[in-house]
């Protein structure tokens, strides 16, 4: 998924295939919309990509976080208000919802509005008025509302902070953005992306990535998602030299696993079966790893599966950090399978990934 306004919708992989063709289909109705992903997953991007295959894509697109603004000001910013409706208010204002007349109101993390905030946003949705603040008279409206959220929308209704009422009416249609994690495929092309769109801010060539730049940035987690690679690569490139990205530029990122990774991880435990089937593919991991000499190219090759399904392989058996890299796993003796074998001694050590 795309990181930026501009590019839009970035990503090869069947996750990102199957969004966009979802995308395609809710940008023909006006029925309201409902956004779910991580925090940096991209949900205003697909907000934006649903608008530009919309009826509506030649109006205005309009956002606004619930975040960013105190109850009293998101009001007003939303709905508009009189003169002299508060303090400071010395002229009136028309609002988000009729500056973004006849296209698309985003509303970002809904789920941090107050339970007055939510009331009349649903009183939007099923009337198409809005009241300004200090205002008496409705007015007539012509906006698709997209709203958007980081957290389980049924599990705040169950607990009483979110309305219920709203959650059926936001959620008529609804799409989930994967976090990158997950699609793992497309980063390149994100990264890519990304770094060109810095080159044109600074009138410069787009910065390459190494091989090993490229390894790092596979290897780590992402629990920021596409924000936290388009800030990881901007400070980068502000400090490259020699004309490309380095590995040692990254490698901050070289950490422990995310919380929620380490959470989940954990969740295995006690599975006995799974756990002995993780320990069965750790080894031929290993072994492919210590055979193809640290080449995770040629061992993905051995194993028959792709670079990034490695990548995303290593990351769930906990075979990514510091030690991997490193080749200080001890060796097991394991048999690929034949056609993927070649002559050579098994004894050898897992040497280090040219970083």
């Amino acid at each position: 998924m795309g990181w930026s306004r501009e590019e839009g919708i970035v990503g090869e992989s069947p996750v990102m295939r199957a969004l966009e063709e979802r995308v395609q289909r809710v940008a023909q109705s006006d029925l309201p919309l409902l956004v779910r992903g991580e925090t940096g997953s991209g949900k205003e991007v697909v907000a934006r990509a649903v608008h530009g295959r919309s009826r509506r894509r030649a109006q205005p697109f309009v956002s606004e976080s619930c975040a960013a603004l105190p109850e009293t000001l998101l009001e007003a910013e939303l709905f508009g208000h009189e003169q002299g409706a508060f303090t400071g208010a010395t002229r009136a204002a028309e609002g988000l919802f009729r500056r973004a007349s006849g296209g698309t109101l985003f509303v970002d993390e809904v789920a941090d509005m107050s339970p007055a905030l939510q009331a009349k946003l649903l009183r939007v949705l099923q009337t198409g008025e809005v009241r300004p603040v200090g205002g008496s008279a409705a007015v007539r409206v012509d906006v698709r509302v997209v709203a958007s959220t980081r957290h389980d929308l049924p599990r705040l209704v169950e607990a009483g902070r979110f309305r219920q009422d709203l959650y059926f009416r936001l959620a008529v249609l609804e799409l989930e953005v994967p976090p990158l994690r997950e699609r793992l495929e497309d980063l390149p092309a994100l990264a890519h992306s990304i770094l060109l769109a810095v080159a044109r801010e600074r009138g410069e060539e787009p910065l390459p990535l190494t091989e090993g730049a490229l390894d790092v940035l596979l290897s780590y987690g992402w629990p920021g998602n596409v924000r936290e690679l388009e800030n990881v690569l901007r400070s980068a490139a502000l400090f490259a030299g020699g004309g490309r990205l380095e590995a040692s530029l990254f490698r901050i990122l070289s950490r422990s696993p995310s919380p929620a990774e380490a959470e989940e991880d954990a969740g295995l435990c006690y599975q006995e079966l799974r756990e002995q089937l993780a320990e069965r593919e750790r080894r031929y991991v290993l072994a492919a790893l210590r055979r193809a000499d640290g080449n995770k190219a040629k061992a993905a090759r051995r194993l028959g599966i792709t670079r990034y399904a490695l990548y995303r392989t290593l990351r769930r058996l906990g075979l990514d950090g510091e030690a991997t890299r490193a080749g200080v796993e001890p060796e097991t003796e394991v048999s690929l399978p034949r056609e993927r074998r070649r002559t050579g001694s098994g004894s050898e050590r897992l040497k280090p990934v040219a970083v």
